[in-house]
């Protein structure tokens, strides 16, 4: 674990328990991994920008580097996003990973431009917990977490965060996408696993990097081995 996981990690706190299984119900995770190099994905893109906009969910999308070889290079590409889809895949049973590819509340994925489908996993997604995120302190960005109580057991659950960028424009020179314009939201511009949390509810409170610049923080918690997604909030920076 890194030394920033560590630091979470004290900083930790237990709170009272208060009888309840969750204080109020959690959103709905939307995960696009995509890439400008592939011609199938600024559909995806926009599904996932249109199913954004709706209360109660939160989309990411994942830029992935393992297109940049196809005569683009992505410039919101980063290794983190490719590990993350292959523990998908692991903890789904899937050979192989592709773009694009919408997981849903961490449980559940499809074709990422095929809205009807993603709609299905949106109505059939299992609810998950709310997490409370406030700002203790702009610069640097410090945020406060408040995990609920939990009926899951919580061994090994994996603590992450996304920094990202609300809206982007990109002009395409080259590659399958070369001349398009394409439009993205939501992009991720940094993302880990910051903690283990084995008991809730919890406190946190953490110096988050990269988040200068960023619109937005998105704060997951998975089961083990980036199982399906047990809680999640966010905090808007602008």
């Amino acid at each position: 674990m890194s030394r920033l996981a560590l630091a979470v990690l004290i900083l930790a706190s237990v709170l009272p328990a208060s009888g309840e299984a969750s204080e109020r119900p959690g959103p709905v995770v939307l995960e696009l991994f995509t890439s400008q190099g592939c011609s199938a994905c600024p559909p995806a893109d926009s599904v996932l920008a249109a199913l954004g906009r709706r209360d109660g969910v939160i989309a990411l999308a994942f830029h992935v580097p393992y297109w940049d070889h196809m005569g683009w290079r992505d410039p919101f590409a980063l290794a983190v996003s490719a590990q993350r889809q292959r523990a998908y895949a692991r903890a789904m049973k899937q050979r192989s990973i592709y773009t694009p590819q919408i997981v849903v509340q961490g449980a559940a994925e499809t074709v990422g431009h095929d809205r009807a489908a993603v709609e299905r996993l949106i109505a059939a997604a299992p609810p998950i917990a709310a997490i409370a995120v406030t700002m203790l302190n702009r610069n640097p960005p410090v945020l406060s977490l408040r995990i609920p109580p939990l009926e899951e057991p919580l061994a090994e659950a994996q603590l992450w965060l996304a920094v990202y960028l609300a809206h982007q424009v990109v002009h395409v020179a080259n590659g399958e996408n070369a001349g398009q314009t394409l439009q993205h939201a939501f992009v991720v511009r940094w993302a880990a696993a910051v903690a283990r949390v084995e008991t809730a509810p919890a406190e946190l409170s953490l110096t988050v990097p990269e988040a200068e610049r960023a619109d937005g923080i998105a704060v997951l918690l998975h089961g083990p081995r980036q199982g399906p997604l047990l809680a999640a909030g966010r905090i808007a920076l602008r």
